[in-house]
Parts: C-alpha cells; structure tokens; sequence
C-alpha cells in the first residue's frame, strides 16, 4: 500500500504493462516511493495480484481499444481523485523480416506499442490538464535508436513512440505537462527470456554493450521515477536509452 511519503508524495499515476517486466517493476517502485496507482493489463489474473500487493486499482483492458481507454482511464481518474502521471509500458517484442510481415502482424505492432500510448494519453490529458500539470513517461526501445535486422514493424512502432513524445513535449510544455521517453536495451524480462536462453542472453549482451551484462527492470524503473518525480522538474522531450552503452558501442 503507498503511503503519503516518498519521492512521488501521494502522486496520482496510471501505468500499463503493470502486471510483469518493467512495467511491474515501475509499479512496485513508483508504490514504495509513495504514489497512488491506477495499473493496466491486458492479463487480468496476474495484473490483479500485483495490484492488489500494492493497494493499486486494476484495470484489465486491450490499450488498443478506444472505448476500453477511454472508460478505463475515466474510472482511475475517479477512484484516485485525478491523474498526476502516465507511463506506457505495455508493449510486445517479435523478430519478423519484412517479407513475412503481413499486414495483420503490422497493425498489431502499431495498434499496441503505438496507438495504445496515444490513446492513454489523448484520454489522460484532461486529467493531467486539471491538476495543474502532470508527467508522462513512455517506454520505447533500443530498437527505436540501433534497429536490427527483422525489426521493421517494431522499430516503426517504437520510433513512432519516441517521435511521438517528443511531440507531446513541444506541445503541452506551456500547460507544466512533461513528457520524456526512456529506451530500454537488453533487460531480464519476458520479451527477452522468450528469445534466448539466461545464458545466450548474458553472452548478445556482453558482446554488445558497453557495460558488458543485461539490465534489470528495477534500472528502468528507476529511470521512469525520476521521468516522473521533482528531481526532473526542468526535463522534457529527453530521449534516455537504459541500454548499458549499446546504442554507441
């Protein structure tokens, strides 16, 4: 249960992808540092055990629907009194070479990792725009800055994404809303545990980054707390790769 006490004080702050990965682990952060948390999922059971460990309100839903955003991002702005912050989270991850990429697996890279983010926010808006301000933060992708081969549709997505803050920030600055994306490198998650073996995962990123090891999703989730806290207050339309050095190395 979050307590009024923290780097985050009782802040109002919706995240997706919350019932595993980094989205889990931004929760759990964002929970302990003292926010009151509104969690979405598209994987119900999970998302309702995480949520009710950290006293959030669960909202199973598909962020590609407009109605399901719209009512869902209603009804945490109403249990929680408002909305203070956003991060996106929920995204999905598959290798595809663009000649097997139909057009059905292009729209769902773009409806989930890209549309979703658009409709929480367009529907967040308002929220953050009654109290006065707000934060959004946004998880993109190495894949946005280095793409490698077979990643057409989730490069364009998470590109997309990146872009798209960036926009958000030119746009919304003047009204005290913030809006930074962070790109992930290799990190211990679902996405990357359905790729390779713990080992072979270890060894791509050894050989890959400058800081020779994989992440772990707390790293990223401390990123998005300071994307959401005080301390990045003069912060906005920032790009922050957590990658261990590989999109230079």
């Amino acid at each position: 249960m979050a307590e009024a006490t923290g780097r985050l004080g009782g802040r109002r702050v919706l995240v997706t992808g919350a019932a595993s990965g980094i989205g889990r682990a931004i929760a759990e952060l964002f929970a302990r540092e003292g926010a009151r948390l509104a969690l979405v999922d598209r994987t119900a059971d999970a998302l309702k055990a995480v949520s009710a460990a950290l006293g959030a309100l669960p909202l199973a839903l598909d962020v590609s629907s407009e109605n399901e955003v719209t009512a869902a991002v209603a009804k945490a702005a109403g249990e929680l009194g408002g909305l203070d912050g956003v991060v996106n989270a929920a995204g999905i991850y598959q290798a595809i070479p663009l000649a097997e990429t139909d057009y059905d697996t292009w729209r769902r890279f773009i409806d989930i990792n890209l549309t979703g983010p658009y409709l929480i926010c367009r529907a967040a808006l308002p929220h953050l725009r009654a109290a006065g301000g707000g934060t959004i933060v946004n998880i993109s992708s190495i894949g946005a800055l280095q793409p490698a081969p077979g990643q057409s549709a989730y490069a364009a997505s998470k590109g997309g994404l990146t872009a798209f803050t960036k926009a958000l920030a030119a746009e919304l600055g003047h009204e005290k809303i913030r809006a930074n994306v962070i790109c992930p490198g290799m990190i211990h998650s679902g996405i990357t545990h359905g790729l390779y073996t713990p080992e072979k995962a270890e060894a791509v990123a050894a050989a890959r980054t400058s800081l020779p090891r994989m992440g772990q999703p707390e790293e990223v989730a401390a990123t998005a707390l300071f994307l959401t806290g005080a301390e990045s207050s003069y912060v906005t339309g920032s790009t922050v790769a957590v990658d261990g050095g590989r999109s230079y190395y």
